[in-house]
């Protein structure tokens, strides 16, 4: 460990992320004329939003099968019960003003003959309403547009590569933030009156997970610790299918095939999904992944097969060219063969307690995208209304920070230097395994009291190993080994505590839901308090 030189930056806004919630932030911002500072831990173009295929829902005036309502009803169905209806109505109702921003900066959905743009339907939506672009790279379309406009835009500074370590508070007010550039050895202290997480979801803390690497929980840890109120971090979505080869899970395969018509078939080639719900392979996200659960333990098989040959080849190669080129690295040929998947954790539904303008419960700071919990997606959200998400809590944070310019805060000289290391263990990456491990065990798709329990323990020894050892320094692989262990003791607690089966939060020793809906806020003390 050693001490470190460290710079100062004042900034009007500071943006955390850069996923497409961070960009759309930084943009609206400085469409505004906010100074804004762009942090990312990685490279400006790595993000969970670059992968995401499917699309994003919206009711667009020119759709007459579809309506407000209608998206609220199969948002709220799809939720079981613990959506909160007045911020789901809100954030629906602003979809298609987001498609226009998101247009307006060149996003290229894709469109029909007639110059229309397209649509397709996921599961659990009662029509289509999910635009898309590039076929199958949705995500990847989005990000490209706004990579590129926040590159070209003079009042957007950007900072790769650097970890943000702490939130710098003051009589309970966040004013910016502590970071690490772990490329070049030197620390930042950034202070800006607002500040915005972004940072995306959880999905590493699970040994099987369909995100990316940075998708360690950082923001949501950095929250807690700062005292902000967290909420419903028990309801993590299980995709239902990511594609299995070689004994390990690759790459999602989008909910999308099966809005086309896909079929899932079990070992044996019989079909199986209205074994579970009359939607079959259309039914809630949840539901599918525990039916493909259930016959991969039923068949001892680690996958099941979802088939799209029937569909004319040149559909597949125009709707789904992604899908297609990935499977074909491992000699599976979607037009013709069928593709082994099975369950990854994918998403966070809970998150960061925020309004319908992205405040969090500590002043200064705010939060967007998967980070944020809104109430939009209840215990299981509906396919492609994350990226709507996204947008509408972008353009709301951004024009609350607009209309509510607070000054510059005074440099504080009494912070200094912290020490930090960036010479990583094999240790380090031993103990990530076990966690990721014990996640997927303990606290996957199918969860006990007496499990919850056992995790908490090990997380507990985890932790205590950790802090003896000082790993939390290392930037930027024991920092993450540290805020996932924060963010996995977060969900734990919340599952042992909700005694009761409901979305995507299956309790085998509690099966059925609880009708009285308990609503719980965790305290951040879970994740601050001191380790045994």
């Amino acid at each position: 460990m050693k001490n470190h030189s460290f710079s100062v930056k004042q900034v009007s806004a500071l943006v955390v992320g850069t996923g497409i919630s961070g960009l759309f932030t930084a943009l609206k911002l400085a469409g505004a004329g906010v100074q804004t500072l762009l942090i990312t831990k990685s490279a400006l173009d790595e993000s969970n939003s670059r992968y995401a295929q499917g699309g994003i829902a919206a009711v667009l005036p020119s759709n007459p099968d579809d309506s407000l309502d209608l998206h609220l009803q199969d948002t709220i169905r799809a939720g079981a019960g613990l959506c909160n209806e007045p911020s789901a109505r809100s954030i629906l109702a602003e979809g298609y003003a987001s498609i226009e921003d998101l247009l307006f900066y060149g996003v290229p959905f894709d469109r029909n003959p007639d110059n229309q743009l397209a649509l397709t339907r996921e599961a659990a939506h009662s029509v289509q309403r999910i635009l898309h672009a590039g076929g199958d790279a949705t995500g990847h379309s989005v990000e490209m547009a706004l990579i590129d406009k926040v590159r070209k835009n003079p009042l957007i500074e950007v900072m790769e590569y650097a970890q943000v370590v702490e939130l710098l508070l003051a009589d309970g007010v966040c004013q910016g933030c502590r970071a690490v550039d772990y490329h070049n050895h030197k620390e930042v202290v950034v202070y800006s009156p607002h500040t915005v997480l972004a940072t995306g979801g959880i999905g590493r803390i699970y040994s099987h997970t369909t995100n990316p690497a940075i998708a360690t929980g950082d923001g949501i840890a950095l929250a807690a610790q700062a005292g902000t109120a967290i909420e419903n971090m028990e309801f993590i979505q299980f995709h239902p299918t990511a594609f299995y080869a070689d004994g390990q899970l690759h790459f999602l395969v989008s909910e999308a095939l099966r809005g086309e018509g896909g079929l899932l078939r079990d070992g044996q080639g019989q079909l199986f999904a209205k074994k579970y719900h009359p939607d079959g392979e259309l039914a809630p996200r949840d539901i599918v992944t525990r039916a493909i659960y259930a016959e991969m333990r039923a068949s001892n098989l680690p996958y099941v097969y979802l088939d799209i040959t029937h569909l004319p080849a040149e559909t597949i190669e125009k709707r789904f060219p992604t899908i297609l080129s990935s499977c074909l690295k491992f000699g599976v040929d979607i037009r013709k063969d069928w593709i082994p998947v099975a369950p990854a954790a994918h998403y966070l539904m809970g998150g960061i307690t925020v309004d319908v303008e992205g405040k969090t419960t500590v002043p200064g700071l705010y939060s967007v995208g998967e980070t944020a919990y809104t109430g939009l997606h209840g215990a299981n959200r509906l396919a492609s209304n994350s990226l709507l998400e996204c947008v509408v809590l972008a353009r709301r944070v951004s024009r609350y920070i607009e209309e509510n310019p607070k000054a510059l805060i005074a440099k504080d000289a009494s912070i200094s230097s912290g020490q930090y290391s960036y010479e990583s263990q094999s240790a380090m990456f031993e103990a990530l395994g076990k966690l990721h491990d014990l996640m997927w065990q303990q606290v996957g798709i199918l969860r006990s009291g007496d499990g919850l329990k056992r995790a908490l323990t090990e997380l507990q020894i985890l932790e205590a190993q950790v802090v003896a050892n000082h790993w939390q320094q290392v930037i930027p692989v024991g920092f993450e080994l540290m805020s996932q262990l924060k963010v996995a003791r977060l969900i734990a607690q919340a599952a042992l505590d909700r005694c009761e089966s409901r979305g995507a939060h299956t309790r085998l020793d509690f099966p059925e839901p609880d009708s009285v809906l308990p609503m719980k806020t965790l305290s951040s003390a879970t994740v601050g308090a001191a380790v045994p």
